[in-house]
Formats: C-alpha cells, sequence, structure tokens
C-alpha cells in the first residue's frame, strides 16, 4: 500500500507523475504491501488526484486549515467491507474502520446514513426509526440508490451540497453514535474511510474529527445519537449443580466491542474453554440487567 500526505513543502508534480495508475506501486501491478511508499503532495496536487473530481476539497482544505492528521491510502487490490481493508492492513481492528449504511424511507424516498465503527453487528432499523423519530408508518430499507460519487462498497460520509434533500438530493440525515464519538476523540487514533468511486483507496483520519468536519459544514443534516446500543438474549441453565450461561448478541456498543476484540480478535471465530476472571467481564454482563427472555 501507498500512503499520501499533505504537505506544503512539496513542489508541483512534473506531468508525468500524475498518472497515479503508473506511478503508484500499489495501483501498477506491483502490488506494494504494508505502507511500503510514502508520498508527500502540496494541496492541489493533492486535491487533483484525490478529491477534485468528487468536489471533496473540503476535506484537505478543513484537515490543513486545523493541522489534522489526514492521508489517503492506496491498496493493492479492490475491497468492499471493513473485514476486508482491515485484513489488508495488517494489525487494524475493523473498529477502527467505519463503514455508512445508507437507509431509505419508504414515505419519502429520504436517505439516512449510518456512520459506524464496524462492531460486525447489524443495525436495528426499528430500532432506527424510532432514534430518528420518523414520522408516518413507513419503514427504513436499504438503500437502492445512493448519493453521486458513491458505489455499493465504497460508501461515505462525504457528501456534497448537491446531495442534500434542501438541494434536490435525496439525504436527510448522516448519523454518528455517539458513544463511539466519545471513546475516539480519546484514543484520537486514524480510522479508514472509503471515498469516491475507487475500491483501491481509501481516506484516513479520526471518527470524532470526521464528524467534526461533517457537521460544521452540513450543521442541519450531520447529528449524532445513541445508534450502537447493546441487545443481547441471555440463556441460563442451571442443573445438577453445573451452569451453563450464553449470550447471543443482536447489537454491540462501542465499548463491548472492543472489549471483545481485545480478548477474543475478529472475525468468525469459535474459542471453547475460554476462562475469564469476573473483573475483565462488561459491566453490562457482571452487574444487575434485565434480561431479554
Amino acid at each position: 500500500m501507498s500512503i499520501y500526505y499533505i504537505d506544503e513543502k512539496s513542489p508541483l508534480l512534473v506531468e508525468s507523475e500524475k498518472e497515479i495508475d503508473k506511478k503508484d506501486p500499489s495501483l501498477n501491478g506491483e502490488m506494494a504491501n504494508s505502507f511500503l511508499s510514502e508520498f508527500r503532495l502540496n494541496v492541489e496536487d493533492f486535491n487533483r488526484l484525490f478529491f477534485l473530481k468528487y468536489e471533496m476539497e473540503y476535506i484537505s482544505r478543513y484537515s490543513y486549515l486545523n493541522h489534522l492528521d489526514l492521508r489517503v491510502v492506496t491498496h493493492p487490490y479492490e475491497t468492499n467491507t471493513c473485514f476486508e481493508k482491515a485484513e489488508l492492513f495488517g494489525s487494524w481492528d475493523p473498529l477502527n474502520v467505519i463503514k455508512a449504511l445508507y437507509f431509505e424511507y419508504s414515505v419519502d424516498s429520504s436517505l439516512y446514513a449510518v456512520v459506524v465503527p464496524e462492531t460486525g453487528c447489524f443495525i436495528n432499523r426499528a430500532r432506527l426509526k424510532e432514534i430518528l423519530e420518523l414520522p408516518g408508518g413507513g419503514f427504513l430499507k436499504k438503500a437502492n440508490v445512493l448519493p453521486q460519487y458513491m458505489s455499493f462498497g465504497t460508501c461515505s460520509p462525504f457528501i456534497t451540497e448537491k446531495d442534500l434533500k434542501v438541494n434536490g438530493g435525496r439525504i436527510e440525515k448522516i448519523i454518528f453514535d455517539s458513544e463511539a464519538l466519545e471513546v475516539k476523540k480519546e484514543e484520537n487514533t486514524l480510522d479508514d474511510f472509503s471515498f469516491g468511486l475507487d475500491h483501491r483507496m481509501s481516506l484516513q483520519m479520526n471518527y470524532y474529527t470526521c464528524f467534526e468536519m461533517l457537521k460544521k459544514r452540513y450543521p442541519n443534516t450531520v447529528i449524532e445519537r445513541e445508534v450502537l446500543n447493546l441487545s443481547f438474549n441471555e440463556k441460563l441453565i442451571r442443573n445438577n449443580g453445573k451452569i451453563n450461561i450464553s449470550y447471543e448478541f443482536q447489537s454491540l456498543n462501542y465499548r463491548t466491542a472492543k472489549f471483545i476484540n481485545s480478548i477474543h480478535g475478529y472475525g468468525d471465530v469459535t474459542i471453547l474453554n475460554d476462562y475469564l476472571d469476573e473483573l475483565n467481564l462488561p459491566r453490562i454482563l457482571n452487574g444487575t440487567h434485565k434480561a431479554n427472555s
């Protein structure tokens, strides 16, 4: 993979250097891996190579003016899911790969984007409708049509003014998770976002920083809500002096997902005879709670 940074001290690229598909070792068939190459570009070249055609120059401008950590990463092959990206990046936890899920409201075809870390769980659409306080008897469904400059597998929160419903587009709200915002602000680490239409590229910045940037640009559209709630079924069997307890999670909040990933890793896995001290259990599991029956 190759990493691109903004550096105002970098000279303008000459014409032969502007053909990124030929010059970038991750894109030209050399299949460079593990963040092997680094390139520094001035803002003009950075925008021309990555953002200008998607009307996303506001990202580099905001990051540069606020001295924020921003980079674009090119991949040696296409990815479509957060787990594919995490595997490509090697040591990355999927919780540091952000997904943007677009839902369409059946009543008026408005689009609602949920922007959350990859916990491995689905979004409860009925609950999302309640959170958004949507009127009428409609329902949320997976969007069949996306905003411009997006494709399935590259969905992102990086929209343009023309995508907004008030400007003739279809986007009504972009929702970030409130708990993830709080924790990721403290962590202050890079998170990976898709952008544009190329499945071989991604943008990396902090989740909270991304929210702040978009909130300032689209104050009536970008909001925060408790999207990633903790929801699970508990099954307890006590028989002949033995106790069997199992939990099936329908939804994970960010803190619990991080706890589970830190112990068990991520992706598809089966673990037996994995004993933990009670002090390591999340508070929701060793405290008083109301289980689903």
